[in-house]
């Protein structure tokens, strides 16, 4: 299918309220709060004529292939979406069996989220760096699920949300009052940060929501690769072009 954006607002229109699609730095309103970051990209890809935001994932290659692979089968530019609040993000149109599918990416943040202050150092270095120098979140916009959750969607498995009772939470091998949701994969279950370790940097876990009392130790970013990359393997191959 051809993207345009009439067809991304339309899509949109389900899920949000949008006032704003952007593809250039000139289509912008005055006093729009856009970081500085995103006016450079829509800047670089209207003299391009293909995604540039991809320079800004390249520290984060060697750990998530994946996502090297899509910018690489999607060359297509991004659009800043503004909502009627103001609030903006990009988003990261790209098809799949012909199906238009949006990535939402929120604007970085500027300084550590308070609600987890106390435990930011101990979350890994370069997940940091993707808060602060990326996105505070990147993730289906229809579901808000398979990417980095924006942080306040980050929670304890101790939770109410999670239903997981005293009996059960007495027996697993984790403090689930130390481990962070960071992930959804849109079927209920969660790729975790293990803060238990003390006073180290945190390990990845996974909860299954169909067996809570058994949540599986992985490695982090070998994780969060493979399930990007669990839909990104359906992701069509488009040559880089403006959208129409």
């Amino acid at each position: 299918m051809v993207i345009s954006k009439q067809v991304v607002w339309e899509s949109l229109s389900r899920f949000v309220k949008p006032s704003l699609l952007a593809e250039t730095a000139a289509q912008l309103p005055s006093g729009l709060p856009v970081p500085p970051q995103w006016v450079a990209i829509l800047q670089a890809q209207q003299a391009s004529g293909r995604l540039e935001a991809s320079a800004g994932w390249h520290d984060f290659s060697e750990q998530l292939p994946n996502l090297a692979t899509f910018f690489n089968k999607q060359a297509r530019p991004l659009l800043l979406l503004a909502e009627v609040d103001r609030a903006v993000s990009l988003l990261y149109p790209f098809t799949a069996g012909g199906e238009l599918y949006l990535y939402r990416g929120h604007p970085p943040l500027t300084a550590a989220p308070e609600r987890f202050q106390s435990v930011w150092p101990r979350i890994p270095q370069q997940f940091r760096d993707f808060y602060t120098t990326v996105h505070n979140g990147w993730t289906f916009l229809s579901a808000n699920s398979m990417g980095p959750l924006p942080v306040a969607d980050w929670a304890y498995l101790s939770e109410d949300r999670f239903d997981i009772d005293d009996a059960t939470a007495a027996a697993m091998p984790v403090d689930i009052g130390k481990v962070i949701t960071v992930f959804h994969n849109g079927g209920g279950d969660y790729l975790c940060l293990d803060l238990s370790a003390p006073d180290g940097v945190a390990t990845g876990l996974i909860w299954w929501h169909d067996d809570p009392g058994h949540p599986e130790v992985v490695n982090f970013w070998a994780a969060l690769d493979a399930w990007i990359g669990v839909f990104f393997e359906d992701v069509d191959s488009i040559p880089a072009r403006a959208l129409a």
